[in-house]
């Protein structure tokens, strides 16, 4: 198995993914988010790279049976149902319903993904459950793995390359794998800093900014792992519980 790692959500634009499952993870908040949501009973999750889109997406629903969710600079957008704090996407708010979900960085990364034999997105809560995922796809032929981690105002971001690094660690414990020089400097800083994930990110520019922000809680949700095994997967459009 052949692992590349994407830094940015915008550099995702120009890769051929074909004969690769791509792997998303935007730790700090959306794939957080979304795999919250899916884990919470939400029948799927649209992605969308506009409010406008968003708002004109729901012009169409049963909007009693859906839900708007998402920010612009970490903060909810205004007349939407749900920010992009994974602790608001509780059992008793999503569970049936369709969310359209707009973020800064996440949604594009998804959305930026052209190819692909499928997209699975990844967060430190499912990181073994996609790992299982993925070993199970290798087996029936599908190898290589491109992870795209979403970024931070178009430069990458350390919480996401963290998540990456532990998903090439749990591969190799299970299948031979190769990766390209991020995925190497990746896979070390994990083994140095899987102890304390939060101090390995202590420097980090988003963790920080959510930090100032008062966003600790949905930080310190966001960094446990393996808690959940739902595996978000991209199906037409929309995300949905494998």
């Amino acid at each position: 198995m052949y692992i590349s790692v994407i830094p940015t959500a915008q550099q995702a634009q120009s890769i051929n993914f074909s004969c690769q499952t791509a792997v998303v993870i935007d730790v700090l908040r959306a794939t957080s988010v979304i795999t919250t949501a899916l884990e919470n009973g939400a029948r799927e999750v649209i992605p969308v790279k506009t409010v406008e889109e968003a708002q004109n997406l729901y012009a169409q629903c049963d909007t009693a049976k859906t839900l708007r969710g998402g920010e612009r600079n970490a903060l909810k957008i205004e007349g939407f149902d749900l920010s992009n704090s994974p602790l608001e996407y509780k059992k008793k708010v999503v569970e049936g319903k369709t969310l359209i979900l707009t973020t800064t960085n996440g949604t594009n990364a998804i959305n930026n993904i052209i190819g692909a034999d499928e997209v699975v997105l990844a967060c430190f809560r499912n990181v073994a459950a996609v790992v299982e995922h993925i070993v199970g796809l290798s087996h029936r032929g599908s190898r290589d793995i491109a992870i795209v981690c979403a970024g931070t105002e178009s430069h990458f971001s350390l919480d996401d390359g963290l998540c990456a690094g532990m998903i090439i660690e749990l591969l190799k414990q299970q299948t031979e794998v190769e990766t390209d020089d991020l995925g190497l400097l990746l896979h070390r800083f994990y083994n140095e800093s899987k102890d304390n994930l939060f101090g390995a990110l202590s420097g980090c520019y988003h963790l920080k900014r959510l930090f100032t922000m008062g966003f600790y809680d949905d930080i310190k949700f966001c960094l446990e792992t393996n808690c959940v095994q739902t595996v978000p997967v991209l199906k037409d459009g929309k995300i949905v519980r494998k």
